[in-house]
């Protein structure tokens, strides 16, 4: 009677179509849609290389929109050779719509190079608000290393907040929690010794979780949590290591610079010395910019989105409408 009822009031209302929507059947994921504010989708493409994050995963590009802009800044720190990357992200975004990421990663470089003191390569045109490269390199190196254990934390509670979102919260509390723990403690240690301690404390916990987890078998599942602690330990200190290569490229960035201006300092004539400093950096922002964007890119893909990102969803891809698809086959035919 209801569905009659409302098959009726369909009618009369000269309804062209009645959508019904029911559950996804067992076992299938549905498509998911990235939302982001439309500032932030430029960010997006990160998350894309990977793929799409399934039901009950995290979207990180709010994260990518703020760690990827400082580290490309870092090691590309100067100011006039952000702004050249601004402009052209800004005049050409639209035409090329990956370059709207150069707007972000301009602004950065130009903010680290009133840090830096570096304008076209030239480190006499303004004071450093912080330091130069090159005079002080082990801080350069810090800055970068804190960064990143501070953004694989940042994963790890990702982790966290998906295994709440998963219903899995009781595995990660007695296995992730620990492994939390163990390299807070590592870290901790750098400061003071006595934090040595809380990651022997955490690495007790994540070995007992795993064989808490265990229905059988116990004393072997606790035996094989300390395998896997070990390599947990070993890939996250590799991780946290592989961001001094964002202290290393600005080095280099200031060492390249330095050395444009060394071959300039030689030439005796000024148009001579001029055309060296356009050409050089020229080949600076070619070059030194290709390389930051590539190690940003490794950095996101390979040591942050590692701590939590399985990307195992379906994207949600619209379906043509009949009218273009009718469209299409006929040119085809013809």
């Amino acid at each position: 009677g209801c569905r009659s009822s409302a098959a009726s009031d369909v009618y009369k209302r000269q309804v062209k179509g009645l959508m019904r929507m029911t559950a996804p059947p067992p076992g299938f994921e549905p498509p998911l849609v990235l939302r982001n504010p439309r500032w932030l989708q430029q960010f997006e493409v990160f998350t894309r290389m990977l793929g799409v994050p399934a039901g009950g995963q995290a979207d990180p590009t709010r994260i990518v929109a703020i760690a990827s802009p400082l580290m490309f800044g870092y090691m590309f720190g100067d100011v006039g050779h952000g702004t050249v990357l601004l402009i052209i992200g800004a005049a050409f975004s639209r035409r090329y719509p990956a370059l709207r990421l150069l707007i972000a990663g301009g602004a950065a470089s130009i903010v680290f190079g009133f840090l830096f003191g570096s304008v076209f390569a030239l480190e006499n045109v303004i004071e450093p608000i912080w330091l130069h490269p090159m005079e002080q390199p082990l801080s350069i190196f810090a800055v970068p290393l804190l960064g990143g254990a501070i953004l694989l934390l940042v994963g790890m509670f990702l982790d966290a907040i998906q295994a709440w979102w998963q219903h899995a919260w009781r595995n990660w509390w007695e296995t992730g929690a620990g492994l939390v723990l163990c390299y807070v403690g590592l870290l901790g240690a750098v400061i003071d010794l006595r934090m040595l301690y809380v990651s022997l404390l955490g690495g007790a916990w994540f070995v007992v979780g795993h064989g808490l987890l265990a229905t059988e078998g116990r004393i072997g599942a606790a035996g094989a949590g300390l395998v896997e602690l070990l390599e947990s330990m070993l890939q996250l200190f590799v991780n946290t290591v592989s961001f001094v290569r964002v202290g290393a490229f600005a080095l280099a960035h200031g060492g390249l610079s330095l050395a444009v201006v060394g071959v300039a300092d030689v030439a005796t004539s000024l148009p001579v010395q001029v055309l060296i400093l356009v050409i050089g950096n020229v080949i600076i922002i070619a070059l030194e910019g290709l390389v930051a964007a590539i190690q940003t890119t490794r950095l996101v893909l390979f040591e942050f989105f590692a701590r939590f990102m399985t990307a195992q969803g379906r994207p949600f891809i619209p379906l043509a409408p009949a009218s273009a698809a009718l469209s299409g086959t006929k040119e085809k035919s013809s």
